[in-house]
Protein backbone atom coordinates (compact mmCIF):
# COMPACT_ATOMS: atom_id res chain seq x y z
CA UNK A 1 0.00 0.00 0.00
CA UNK A 2 0.91 3.15 -1.14
CA UNK A 3 1.68 6.38 1.45
CA UNK A 4 -0.83 8.53 0.03
CA UNK A 5 -3.08 5.27 -0.14
CA UNK A 6 -2.84 5.43 3.88
CA UNK A 7 -2.71 9.06 4.46
CA UNK A 8 -6.07 8.79 2.41
CA UNK A 9 -7.53 6.66 4.24
CA UNK A 10 -6.71 8.27 7.55
CA UNK A 11 -8.38 11.15 6.28
CA UNK A 12 -11.47 9.56 5.46
CA UNK A 13 -11.17 8.09 8.99
CA UNK A 14 -10.58 11.49 10.81
CA UNK A 15 -14.07 13.40 9.13
CA UNK A 16 -15.88 10.36 9.74
CA UNK A 17 -14.59 11.04 13.51
CA UNK A 18 -15.04 14.70 13.12
CA UNK A 19 -18.84 13.64 12.15
CA UNK A 20 -19.75 12.06 15.12
CA UNK A 21 -17.86 13.76 17.94
CA UNK A 22 -17.58 17.80 16.40
CA UNK A 23 -18.80 19.95 19.09
CA UNK A 24 -19.13 23.87 18.41
CA UNK A 25 -17.92 26.00 20.90
CA UNK A 26 -14.49 28.22 21.06
CA UNK A 27 -12.31 25.35 20.08
CA UNK A 28 -14.40 24.48 16.96
CA UNK A 29 -13.76 28.16 15.94
CA UNK A 30 -10.25 28.35 16.98
CA UNK A 31 -9.57 24.90 14.81
CA UNK A 32 -11.52 26.39 11.85
CA UNK A 33 -9.49 29.43 11.69
CA UNK A 34 -6.26 27.31 12.16
CA UNK A 35 -7.09 25.14 9.34
CA UNK A 36 -8.46 28.50 7.57
CA UNK A 37 -4.63 29.78 7.46
CA UNK A 38 -3.10 26.55 7.16
CA UNK A 39 -4.95 26.47 4.05
CA UNK A 40 -4.06 29.69 2.51
CA UNK A 41 -0.76 29.03 3.40
CA UNK A 42 -0.63 26.05 1.75
CA UNK A 43 -1.92 27.39 -1.56
CA UNK A 44 0.02 29.70 -1.54
CA UNK A 45 3.34 27.96 -1.26
CA UNK A 46 1.54 25.48 -4.29
CA UNK A 47 1.33 28.64 -5.93
CA UNK A 48 4.85 29.90 -5.89
CA UNK A 49 6.29 26.44 -5.55
CA UNK A 50 4.72 24.49 -8.09
CA UNK A 51 7.33 22.01 -8.66
CA UNK A 52 7.44 21.23 -4.84
CA UNK A 53 3.88 20.11 -5.16
CA UNK A 54 4.86 17.69 -7.62
CA UNK A 55 7.84 16.74 -5.76
CA UNK A 56 5.57 15.91 -2.64
CA UNK A 57 3.09 13.70 -4.71
CA UNK A 58 6.26 11.94 -6.06
CA UNK A 59 7.34 11.45 -2.76
CA UNK A 60 4.20 10.05 -1.35
CA UNK A 61 3.96 7.48 -4.31
CA UNK A 62 1.58 9.79 -6.70
CA UNK A 63 2.33 10.56 -10.05
CA UNK A 64 1.28 14.14 -10.31
CA UNK A 65 0.84 17.31 -7.75
CA UNK A 66 -2.28 17.99 -9.57
CA UNK A 67 -3.51 14.13 -8.56
CA UNK A 68 -2.29 14.80 -5.19
CA UNK A 69 -4.16 18.54 -5.04
CA UNK A 70 -7.29 16.46 -5.91
CA UNK A 71 -7.38 13.58 -3.65
CA UNK A 72 -6.65 17.02 -0.86
CA UNK A 73 -9.81 18.67 -2.48
CA UNK A 74 -11.87 15.39 -2.03
CA UNK A 75 -10.62 14.71 1.92
CA UNK A 76 -11.20 19.09 2.13
CA UNK A 77 -14.71 18.58 0.02
CA UNK A 78 -15.97 16.10 2.79
CA UNK A 79 -15.10 17.93 5.95
CA UNK A 80 -16.74 21.19 4.67
CA UNK A 81 -19.88 18.34 3.95
CA UNK A 82 -19.89 17.07 7.83
CA UNK A 83 -20.04 20.71 8.40
CA UNK A 84 -22.48 21.49 6.83
CA UNK A 85 -24.46 19.00 7.53
CA UNK A 86 -23.87 19.31 11.04
CA UNK A 87 -24.40 23.16 11.62
CA UNK A 88 -27.88 22.67 9.49
CA UNK A 89 -28.78 19.62 12.35
CA UNK A 90 -28.20 21.86 15.02
CA UNK A 91 -29.90 24.95 13.67
CA UNK A 92 -33.02 22.45 12.78
CA UNK A 93 -32.74 21.63 16.68
CA UNK A 94 -32.98 25.15 17.37
CA UNK A 95 -35.54 26.24 15.38
CA UNK A 96 -38.13 22.68 16.58
CA UNK A 97 -36.78 23.91 20.21
CA UNK A 98 -38.01 27.58 19.30
CA UNK A 99 -41.42 26.20 17.84
CA UNK A 100 -42.47 23.70 20.59
CA UNK A 101 -41.84 27.20 22.93
CA UNK A 102 -43.84 29.22 20.77
CA UNK A 103 -46.65 26.47 20.71
CA UNK A 104 -46.29 25.81 24.65
CA UNK A 105 -46.74 29.77 25.15
CA UNK A 106 -49.77 30.22 22.88
CA UNK A 107 -51.30 27.23 24.44
CA UNK A 108 -50.86 28.77 28.15
CA UNK A 109 -51.83 32.35 26.87
CA UNK A 110 -55.30 30.73 25.63
CA UNK A 111 -55.75 28.51 28.24
CA UNK A 112 -55.39 31.64 30.60
CA UNK A 113 -57.67 33.58 28.21
CA UNK A 114 -60.60 30.50 28.51
CA UNK A 115 -59.87 31.01 32.40
CA UNK A 116 -60.79 34.67 32.76
CA UNK A 117 -63.60 34.70 29.98
CA UNK A 118 -61.73 36.50 27.48
CA UNK A 119 -60.60 36.16 23.75
CA UNK A 120 -57.54 36.37 22.03
CA UNK A 121 -58.97 38.54 20.03
CA UNK A 122 -58.22 42.16 21.31
CA UNK A 123 -60.37 44.25 19.02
Amino acid sequence: MLIIQLLLIAGVIVVALLAMRFVPGARSLALKRIFALLFVLAAILAIIFPNALTALAHMMGVGRGTDLLLYGLVIGTLLFAVATIRAKARSDARVTDLARAVALMEARIAERDEARGTTGDPS
